[in-house]
């Protein structure tokens, strides 16, 4: 089985400038009185700018307090874990900045087979800039992996070396310690406002999950290595799951595909593998594909899938291929499109020759 890449990048730019007028703030009133104040677990004498790796004691602090409060200035790491029915809280300057590194595979924040967590205004920095190697592509601010009940708002999340933000169900690449027991389904998992800037691979990958909501985000200048989306929902096998996931008031700036549907590897032999999935007021500029429906190059030996993707109130503004739906031999769920406007040339387009001229595989394709 194999899949078409979009690798061409003609209307995505270098970099372009953040347009901080376009970030939602979400207005949450916490009440961190009684928060573990983490600067009075850091070792005497350190340092506030962020250039030593005070990981071990984050940690510990994290560990032993289930609601804590970030300093108000930044802190180096390693990584850190979250834990079960806790509430982490970032200051107006508040940061954790990754130590550079040159593993593969990094998180700056991990929930790994946890539930009950809020996370509110993250700032996190990776280290694409100061990375030691140049292999890899997985280095991410925030891996929800096996989690439930995940609350993230206001997030900042910059210059991690793969994706600002990972959703998934697997016990792979999860936390030492952690057993098959405890890893639980990826579930009502929230990610509200905020900004997700100039990361490698994609802003954010959804892998598997239920009851997913991303809101109110801004994502921009996703540029390094394949697939560069906006928001890439990928399955890496078909023990994921893909329900209910709806995706709001998303602004996607900069990056060579705006969304990208990925379901190569979702489909099973045995049973119908299930999709619900729904985009609402969904914004993509300077992109060489607004939404990409990838596909095969031959029929793969799958059940047909079931459900569908959404998409209502879709605009482009720069974008070479506004929507492509590449062959899938109607194995795919349904998609369908509702109102859609390319602006082309400084000119509003939602004709149906506009919308169909990519489409190369016309079944189980509703629009209007």
């Amino acid at each position: 089985m194999s899949t078409f890449s979009v690798i061409c990048c003609s209307q995505r730019k270098d970099k372009v400038a953040v347009d901080r007028s376009l970030i939602v703030t979400q207005k949450i009133a916490v009440q961190t009185g009684d928060f573990f104040k983490i600067e009075t677990a850091l070792p005497k004498g350190y340092v506030k700018d962020g250039t030593v790796d005070y990981t071990e004691y984050i940690q510990k602090a994290i560990d032993g307090n289930k609601n804590v409060i970030m300093p108000d200035f930044p802190l180096m790491t390693s990584g850190v874990f979250a834990q079960s029915n806790s509430q982490i809280y970032f200051q107006k300057n508040s940061s954790l900045i990754l130590k550079p590194t040159a593993n593969v595979r990094y998180q700056i924040i991990s929930l790994h087979g946890v539930e009950n967590v809020k996370i509110y205004n993250p700032t996190l920095v990776g280290d694409r800039d100061k990375h030691l190697d140049t292999k890899g592509e997985w280095g991410f601010g925030i891996d929800i992996r096996g989690s439930r009940n995940i609350d993230i708002f206001n997030a900042n999340i910059s210059n991690c070396w793969g994706d600002g933000i990972v959703v998934v169900k697997t016990m792979r690449n999860m936390r030492a310690g952690i057993t098959k027991d405890q890893v639980l389904s990826t579930e009502k998992i929230n990610i509200i406002g905020g900004i997700i800037n100039n990361v490698r691979r994609n802003g954010i990958t959804i892998a598997g999950g239920k009851d997913v909501l991303i809101k109110d985000l801004l994502i921009t200048n996703i540029n390094g290595t394949n697939p560069m989306a906006g928001i890439d929902i990928e399955p890496d096998d078909s023990s994921n799951e893909l329900q209910n996931i709806n995706i709001e008031n998303v602004k996607i700036n900069n990056a060579n595909v705006g969304i990208d549907l990925h379901l190569a590897q979702y489909g099973n032999q045995k049973i119908s593998k299930s999709v619900t999935v729904s985009c609402n007021n969904i914004t993509v500029e300077n992109a060489n594909s607004g939404i990409y429906i990838a596909g095969y190059k031959t029929r793969p030996n799958i059940k047909e899938m079931t459900g569908y993707f959404k998409i209502d109130n879709f605009v482009t503004h720069n974008v070479t291929r506004p929507f492509e739906k590449r062959e899938q031999f109607g194995l795919y769920p349904m998609i369908q499109m509702n109102n859609y406007k390319f602006n082309i040339n400084n000119k509003i387009d939602s004709s149906k020759e506009s919308l169909l001229k990519n489409v190369k595989d016309n079944s189980k394709f509703k629009y209007q």
